[in-house]
């Protein structure tokens, strides 16, 4: 009963992923009118006020959940998963974001902005940022509403400098943290799975 059940999840989440390919993208790799229409006009405003802009942070503020997630870990505070599991769901969750995000990027071939590569669907850094900024919420949210906005924080301002920094189109970046948040609910279901229970998080 056990491997039905992973099957069918495994299914159901690459259905969605191929939804998101297929719906977003035409086969020459050009978002269809509404969407490129938006990214068009968000590109444009981006040129108009920011055509210098370029930071490195984001290559490093998109793990800053991830860190604070394994320093309060290490630093004794009580979350809701024990070492085991959390550790098994960190790994499941970075296996699955990025072998999701670079499947998209050579089935999709969406041309960058800056024109470097044609890599630009989904944003891999927002998906990343996502992923850590969910992965904290899950562990430490029931301790405060402060641990959600700083995790979401980071992953917004993540997300918002890859457009800023020119290699990121809108939608790139939407996908992106749609991605991250989904994948990480596919790997807390695979996890539940591996661990043969139900209820498994902590009633703080």
């Amino acid at each position: 009963m056990k491997k039905y059940q992973l099957m069918t999840i495994i299914i159901c989440y690459i259905a969605v992923l191929l939804v998101i390919a297929v719906f977003l993208n035409n086969g020459d790799g050009v978002f269809s009118q509404f969407f490129e229409n938006s990214n068009l006009y968000i590109h444009s405003w981006r040129n108009t006020y920011a055509p210098t802009f370029h930071q490195s942070y984001d290559n490093f503020l998109l793990v800053f959940p991830l860190i604070l997630l394994l320093g309060l870990k290490l630093g004794g505070v009580r979350g809701s998963f024990g070492w085991k599991r959390l550790l098994t769901f960190i790994v499941l969750s970075l296996l699955l974001t990025q072998l999701a995000v670079n499947v998209l990027k050579l089935t999709t071939g969406v041309l960058r902005p800056d024109e470097s590569n044609y890599f630009s669907f989904p944003s891999g850094h927002t998906a990343t940022a996502f992923m850590a900024a969910t992965l904290l919420y899950k562990e430490y949210g029931f301790k405060g509403y402060w641990v959600g906005l700083v995790a979401y924080a980071a992953a917004i301002v993540t997300g918002f400098t890859r457009i800023l920094n020119n290699r990121h189109w809108l939608f790139d970046v939407i996908i992106g943290a749609a991605l991250g948040i989904l994948l990480i609910d596919l790997a807390y279901r695979l996890v539940q799975l591996i661990f043969k229970e139900r209820g498994w998080i902590r009633k703080e």
